[in-house]
């Protein structure tokens, strides 16, 4: 495996450690206030974390959707904040950048041709 999917594989699981703390910090925050909005973001954040962890565990398969499924993990929740951030004109390439640098490091380290190569071959040939 190459050094920068190493890289990716550590940035990911910091992610889903990350992911984990927060939900339970959101687990707290609902059941201190019984707020529904609460559970809302906890089911959000529960939900991602939990589908960034088992992308993970498949990671030595080396198939090719799941070098994408990482990709659309890390792009899309960036691109909803952006919008979010453009609705209610709070948008500067601060927080674009910085907010969201695990997620942008990743998708560089998961885009480079090393990762391609090594995703493409077979399991076999490893």
């Amino acid at each position: 495996m190459p050094v920068t999917l190493k890289a990716a594989r550590i940035l990911i699981t910091i992610q889903v450690a990350f992911g984990l703390v927060g939900a339970g910090l959101f687990l707290a925050l609902f059941f201190s206030s019984f707020a529904w909005q609460y559970l809302l973001v906890l089911a959000f954040v529960a939900g991602s974390t939990a589908l960034l962890g088992w992308l993970l565990s498949r990671w030595n398969s080396r198939r090719i959707y799941l070098r994408w499924s990482f990709v659309a993990m890390q792009v899309v929740p960036a691109g909803v904040e952006v919008v979010d951030m453009v609705l209610y004109s709070t948008v500067d390439w601060r927080s674009v950048v910085v907010g969201n640098s695990f997620g942008w490091v990743v998708v560089v380290l998961l885009l480079l041709p090393s990762a391609g190569r090594w995703f493409d071959k077979p399991r076999e040939l490893r």
